[in-house]
């Protein structure tokens, strides 16, 4: 499926046509979005993107040989052999288009969406180990990377464009996968990429303020969230109990359902024993059943969280709690999620992807937990992206840690100096004061070996904001950077 020829009329009885200019009998020889990969006989789909608009593309499309064009706008021209097709969206058209093409292959698999805040990457990976340790084959896309069933592909945003979605879930069933489990990103359900999709079971983690640049309201990013499990029918749905946004979730569900929590009364429930710089130890016991000792590798109570979602997931799926014990405490790190850095100078460094006000905070009780002495951070907040949170986060790190070293994380178009400013602002609004309780630095590497040069033993330091990523984003110039790398870098030169 998607590798040969199909039939327009055929194709387009997917959608809701609301005008076609141009003959219908005529074969499609491919599918594309972007004018780049348009070639002769294709079928390209304008959407409309945050930059860019593809009906501006339309000319270059129809240059390399694309002959039918989806569109959501009016078109006034367009050559006698090109056949153009109005819907209302075309990032909904592009969806049904590409489920079809490929053969609908998210119904030859076992489909597991993860959506909130915070933990979806984290809870795909321990999703991923629990069901490889049962004997399955698995597919996963995250916003680290993606596990096609035949070798790991870098990641370009968490929940990929419908065409390349459905392409991906087609090559996880051409390689024999049996589960593929997925970070199902707001963004993505906002923007129909998910559409079309068949999920097996949907996980909700947990709420908090993100991304507010883009859904502008709280109510819209809840609504956006809320609509995997009303609007995409998934057969089963699990939810964090504990989430105070976790009761408008379970009046939008009409499947079954299974809860977890550690606080509150549920079907999954989680009980912390200990926690210690290396990881953490839980009792989880699935309704009646003997409760199971986890020795998760991971630290924080948000791990216990997602450990219990994983858990959830895996329970639904017929997984023995042996097996389900086994796949956890083999995870013994995830890139840029609470990952802590060997080094020569036996310094107790981790680097996370925490870039909200939760997701700081839940990390850094953490720490607080277990510190020895001085507690450190260093962070900033990206450009570009919800202006709000910056002051939170200034708030944040002002309550949790002993000394804060404010720096750059990706600006983007932004100067940096003004997002510093911003997050100073909450750090000043609670009586922080510069010099006592935090600095600024705005080239992040210096910012990171001037802590370290500062921290003894005992001492703990999180670098937060980047987790993962590869590079830092300027305004003019993308560089190579790694918060892992650096540390490692800086400390073995003594």
């Amino acid at each position: 499926m998607g590798q040969g020829f199909m039939n327009l009329q055929e194709l387009i009885s997917v959608l809701d046509v609301e005008k076609v200019v141009g003959p219908l009998n005529r074969i499609v020889k491919g599918l594309t979005y972007d004018s780049r990969k348009a070639k002769i006989g294709f079928l390209f789909v304008a959407i409309s993107g945050f930059r860019q608009d593809g009906h501006n593309f339309i000319p270059e499309a129809v240059r390399k040989g694309a002959r039918v064009m989806v569109v959501e706008k009016e078109i006034l021209s367009l050559p006698p052999e090109v056949t153009l097709i109005r819907v209302r969206s075309s990032r909904e058209a592009l969806a049904k288009l590409s489920s079809y093409w490929y053969g609908f292959p998210s119904r030859e698999l076992k489909l597991i969406g993860i959506t909130g805040t915070n933990g979806k990457t984290t809870t795909t990976y321990l999703v991923e180990s629990i069901l490889k340790k049962a004997g399955y084959k698995m597919g996963r896309i995250s916003t680290i990377n993606y596990d096609l069933g035949s070798g790991l592909h870098s990641s370009r945003i968490t929940t990929p464009e419908s065409q390349d979605l459905q392409k991906m879930l087609r090559k996880m069933v051409d390689a024999g996968v049996d589960y593929a489990v997925i970070e199902v990103s707001s963004h993505s359900l906002v923007l129909h990429r998910v559409d079309g999709v068949q999920f097996d079971l949907a996980v909700f983690t947990n709420f908090s303020i993100d991304h507010l640049d883009f859904h502008k309201t709280m109510e819209h990013y809840l609504e956006a969230k809320i609509s995997l499990f009303r609007d995409r029918a998934p057969r089963m749905a699990a939810v964090n109990v504990d989430d105070p946004m976790a009761h408008h979730f379970m009046k939008s569900i009409s499947c079954p359902l299974i809860t977890y929590a550690v606080k509150e009364k549920a079907r999954i429930k989680g009980k912390i024993l200990k926690m210690g710089v290396r990881g953490s130890s839980f009792l989880a016991q699935v309704d009646k059943d003997e409760p199971l000792r986890i020795n998760l590798p991971l630290l924080g109570t948000h791990n216990v969280y997602n450990a219990l979602a994983a858990i959830s997931t895996a329970s639904t799926q017929g997984v023995e709690p042996l097996v389900i014990k086994e796949g956890l405490e083999e995870v013994k790190r995830i890139p840029g999620r609470l990952e802590y850095i060997q080094n020569k100078r036996d310094l107790d460094v981790f680097v996370d992807y925490a870039h909200t006000p939760d997701a700081l905070e839940k990390v850094l009780k953490t720490l607080r937990q277990v510190v020895k002495e001085k507690l450190w951070v260093v962070f900033g907040c990206g450009g570009d992206r919800d202006t709000q949170k910056r002051p939170l986060m200034g708030k944040v790190s002002l309550k949790f840690v002993d000394y804060s070293i404010i720096t750059s994380d990706n600006p983007r178009s932004e100067d940096p100096e003004k997002i510093i400013a911003a997050i100073e602002e909450g750090v000043r609004e609670d009586g922080g004061r510069s010099g006592e309780d935090y600095t600024t630095v705005v080239d992040r590497r210096e910012a990171i070996r001037t802590t370290l040069e500062r921290m003894k033993k005992g001492d703990i330091l999180l670098i937060a904001g980047k987790g993962h990523e590869k590079v830092q984003i300027f305004k003019d110039r993308v560089v190579e950077f790694n918060d892992s790398k650096v540390v490692r870098d800086l400390l073995s030169r003594g």
